[in-house]
């Protein structure tokens, strides 16, 4: 029913934008002309592009259109999915941009956000594994969405909808429009999704000294039947060297319900002989939602541009969970355990940024000033009991307060020369941290400047044949919520645990690439100072897992890439692209002994694209991704493979499209993810229902030329919420 409102609601601006396209159809007819003739050119863009200081990914008239923007992230080389997070060249700490502009949203929040974007509306991806001076410090690497830009003026507008079948069904209806003028431009879409999601595990812990190796078997369901998001863009020229942009966008979802049933049986290793048991229900409920807005200014004057952007963001994340426990143990009566968790996560950022630019012949130089407000809190209410009430427990609950300042500053100088170019940059960014925790009872203030070199130098060989150095340092800081030291429990043996005394992450890239023609090849080396992830720790005396986001002593990765575009024919191109590279963590076990997990990890990528009929309305994409063994820490996780097919067919000239997209076809993507050393020896497996049919309808209507008003990003910070 909501659904349906949502679409009649949507009509009355519907029908308006068609009578304005029909009133300004007389002017648009002279500029159709003009872009039908250029379109004529046969010249197409390759796939793989190698540039000075990234790797850019061409997808524009392909059939990885049909692909939500997760899995084009996914098919994207250089780009590595380990665990369902994001990785390249080692780094899972990442920044992302759309149009180099920076965005507000946690890895799931993006996840979720890029599964319900339109691949028709990205026409390429850039993998910068060395970002230059402008970009935040933040990340090991930046991952920069280009979506597509027109400049006709007039109205355009794509009513799409979505059925997916994995485990259960889902499904998406969406409606954007844009509406140009001489002076402004208009853009806003909304998105409705609705679906079942579930994530599968097998959890095994064996404590050697008792001599029990406990088995969870985790099948977690969640509905999520109303899922909202939206985002509105504008952009005013005041005149031909300056303008205004503003907008706002946001997501909310009003209840994702969970509710999981998980048995547990305990093992005799000597045996085999199933001793124990205990059976956790777990009923879970969440409720949350972002609000983001953005103000800009641009001014030009000669060679000279200057920026004023402020950005405003709000996140909230309410959850609540009631978790009743049944034990079956041996030489032990049967016992009921309940408990429950309420929590409620507020923040709030602020940024203010002003940026300068000035362009000669030869010489670029850039610069600028930025300020941040971060407010953090989070409010846990840990309630015990048994069948009867639950009641507060005050050594169980935390109230958890954090507030941080950024002030950063950025230089950088691009030269070029003959057949040199050279570009150095320095940004120095200012942190005051406070945190004060009340149970455990934690309170931090500290200040640190950190200063951030990037140095690129180019040599153009040949017409066809380039060869570049590259040298940057990094910061990784850790997320809101890895900072929290309350316990937030899964069930009753587990729990995660923040870190109040996180330590941030310095990155240190340093990479050569030469290039052939058509082919690219890059030798890179990083080095990680303090990198901090999650670990799993047992504890034998109270058989607890312990959940930790925390600091390792340190990690290297040194590889290389190689990457390919070829055309068979007209119709028919293929891309390659093989990495392969040494990587190794150190970290302190609990026997408090310096521990070193080492791995050499390969990855490859293969897809072919094939153009079925001479009207180029038939298209097929098949691809190829292989994982091998990887680490994080401590643990090690097994290979990986997804096989994927897209179909997409246009028709009613080129105004209807269906596509239809085949993933995971031989259920090979998921993996095991294990750790043993000391006395500890665990293991999962992880499957996140990645095998799937997907069918897509898009109607396009009005000009589709009509260029979308940019969307003006929000800060790195809003990347940690």
């Amino acid at each position: 029913m909501k659904l349906y409102l949502t679409i009649l609601l949507c009509l009355p601006f519907f029908a308006w934008t068609q009578n304005v396209a029909d009133t300004t159809k007389k002017s648009l007819k002279k500029d159709t002309a003009i872009v039908l003739n250029a379109v004529s050119v046969s010249y197409k863009k390759p796939m793989l592009k190698r540039k000075a200081d990234r790797l850019e990914f061409n997808i524009d008239q392909t059939p990885l259109q049909n692909l939500n923007g997760w899995d084009i992230l996914k098919n994207t080389p250089n780009v590595v999915m380990k665990n369902d997070a994001l990785s390249v060249q080692g780094n899972t700490q990442i920044l992302v941009t759309i149009n180099d502009k920076r965005t507000l949203m946690s890895q799931e929040q993006l996840k979720q956000f890029l599964e319900n974007t339109d691949g028709s509306s990205i026409s390429s991806v850039e993998v910068i594994t060395n970002p230059p001076a402008k970009y935040e410090a933040q990340g090991g690497a930046v991952i920069n969405i280009k979506m597509k830009q027109n400049k006709l003026a007039g109205y355009k507008g794509r009513l799409s909808g979505r059925y997916h079948q994995s485990i259960y069904a889902k499904g998406r209806i969406g409606l954007m429009q844009s509406f140009n003028t001489d002076k402004w431009q208009l853009s806003g879409d909304y998105n409705f999704v609705s679906g079942d999601y579930v994530r599968k595990n097998m959890d095994v812990v064996t404590f050697a000294n008792d001599q029990t190796r406990w088995e969870s078997d985790m099948v977690r369901k969640t509905q999520a039947h109303e899922q909202h998001s939206y985002n509105f863009s504008a952009q005013y020229s005041i005149d031909t060297l300056q303008n205004i942009q503003f907008g706002f966008d946001g997501n909310y979802n009003p209840a994702s319900i969970g509710n999981y049933n998980v048995p547990t049986n305990i093992y005799n290793t000597t045996n085999n002989v199933l001793q124990s048991s205990y059976q956790t229900l777990n009923d879970r409920r969440q409720r949350y939602g972002s609000f983001n807005a953005y103000l800009a200014y641009d001014k030009k004057f000669g060679a000279h541009n200057l920026t004023w952007s402020n950005n405003y963001s709000n996140n909230h994340h309410r959850e609540n969970q009631e978790v009743a426990t049944y034990f079956r143990f041996i030489n032990e009566p049967e016992r009921y355990n309940r408990f429950a968790n309420h929590s409620l996560q507020q923040i709030n950022l602020y940024v203010s940024q002003v940026d300068y630019r000035l362009n000669q012949k030869k010489l670029t130089f850039e610069s600028g000033l930025k300020y941040s407000f971060v407010s953090n809190q989070n409010d846990l209410s840990f309630l015990d009991g048994n069948q009867q009430d639950l009641v507060l427990d005050p050594n169980r609950s935390n109230l958890f307060k954090y507030k941080e300042n950024i002030l950063a500053a950025y230089a950088a100088v691009n030269y070029q020369w003959e057949k040199w170019e050279a570009k150095a940059g320095l940004r120095s960014e200012t942190t005051l941290i406070k945190t004060v925790s009340n149970n455990p009872f934690v309170e931090n203030k500290n200040t640190r400047t950190n200063l951030f070199p990037t140095l690129y130098v180019m040599y153009n060989v040949a017409k066809d044949q380039q060869l570049g150095v590259s040298y940057g340092k990094r910061i990784n800081r850790p997320n809101y919520d890895f900072l929290n030291p309350s316990k937030s429990y899964y069930n009753f043996y587990s729990y995660f645990q923040g870190d109040a005394n996180l330590k941030s992450t310095i990155i240190h890239n340093l990479s050569t690439t030469y290039t052939l023609k058509d082919w690219n090849f890059e030798l890179y080396y990083s080095h990680r100072v303090n990198p901090s992830m999650e670990i799993s720790v047992q504890n034998p005396e109270t058989f607890e897992t312990i959940y930790n986001y925390t600091n390792i002593e340190k990690s290297n990765n040194f590889g290389a890439n190689v990457s390919k575009g070829f055309s068979l024919t007209e119709k028919w191109k293929v891309n390659l692209y093989a990495m392969g590279e040494y990587n190794d963590d150190y970290f302190i076990g609990v026997d408090k002994v310096l521990y070193k997990n080492k791995n050499f990890f390969y990855y490859g990528n293969i897809s072919t694209q094939i153009t079925l009929d001479k009207a180029k309305t038939w298209d097929l994409n098949m691809s190829y991704v292989y994982n091998s063994k990887s680490i994080q820490g401590s643990f090690n996780i097994t290979s990986s493979q997804n096989t994927n097919i897209v179909l997409n067919k246009k028709m009613f000239d080129k105004k209807f499209e269906v596509g239809l997209v085949i993933n995971d076809i031989f259920k090979t993507d998921n993996s095991i993810v294990s750790a043993k050393y000391a006395n500890q020896n665990q293991y999962f497996t992880d499957y996140r229902d990645t095998q799937y049919f997907m069918i897509n309808l898009k109607y396009n209507f009005g000009n589709q030329k009509v260029k979308d008003a940019k969307a003006r990003a929000k800060t790195a910070e809003q990347n940690r919420m």
